[in-house]
């Protein structure tokens, strides 16, 4: 496991990840904002079908699916709600997913980090801060920076152009359904991330 695991990172040039779920775990918070942001509208909210989506996207699902007319003025109405709530709970209880940061120590001494997200620039700036990890990712591509936020691979195929390397030279580390469907379609290969994940990698760095 740790030949191949080291293999596979030494084929690469470009690492990329995602934020929320893959290295802080920021699932509940997103939850529990989307809840008190939404209650309001009568929007009910399972957060695994939302997990990945730009915010705004994943208000308008919500409110599809509820079969809830909502104007655009509405929509971003609800964005700022849910975007200043995460925000207040991330500044008191964001914590990174076990063994994340060391991981990330380790393979930012070999490759180029990059990261994609869905999330927007504030709070993701926010969170990297707060997880000692302002610098490490170069690029840092938001929501706000493509105009198709995943499941679409404009973020992902926006990064391998900016650091000029092709797809088969990148790894991305996703949790997320439309994190890892945007991946595939980017042409770049993935790997899974779970709670446990981090720490079972960190081995098989050793």
């Amino acid at each position: 496991m740790s030949s191949a695991l080291m293999r596979l990172l030494q084929s690469r040039q470009l690492l990329i990840f995602d934020f929320d779920g893959t290295i802080a775990d920021t699932s509940p918070l997103h939850a529990q904002a989307f809840t008190q942001a939404l209650s309001g509208k009568g929007l009910a909210v399972h957060y695994p079908d939302i997990a990945g989506l730009k915010t705004a996207d994943a208000v308008r699902f919500c409110a599809e699916r509820a079969g809830v007319m909502l104007r655009e003025d509405e929509v971003q109405s609800l964005v700022q709600a849910k975007q200043g709530l995460v925000r207040t709970l991330m500044a008191s209880n964001l914590q990174a997913l076990p063994g994340a940061g060391d991981f990330l120590q380790r393979v930012a001494r070999t490759h180029r980090l990059a990261m994609v997200t869905s999330g927007s620039r504030g709070t993701v700036s926010l969170g990297l801060n707060k997880l000692g990890h302002t610098d490490l990712f170069n690029p840092l591509i938001c929501a706000d920076d493509v105009a198709h936020a995943k499941p679409s691979p404009e973020g992902f195929l926006k990064a391998l152009d900016m650091v000029g390397v092709s797809a088969d030279r990148a790894l991305v580390f996703e949790d997320s359904a439309a994190g890892l469907t945007a991946a595939h379609q980017a042409g770049i290969a993935t790997i899974k991330i779970e709670t446990d994940t981090w720490t079972a990698l960190l081995k098989d760095l050793k």
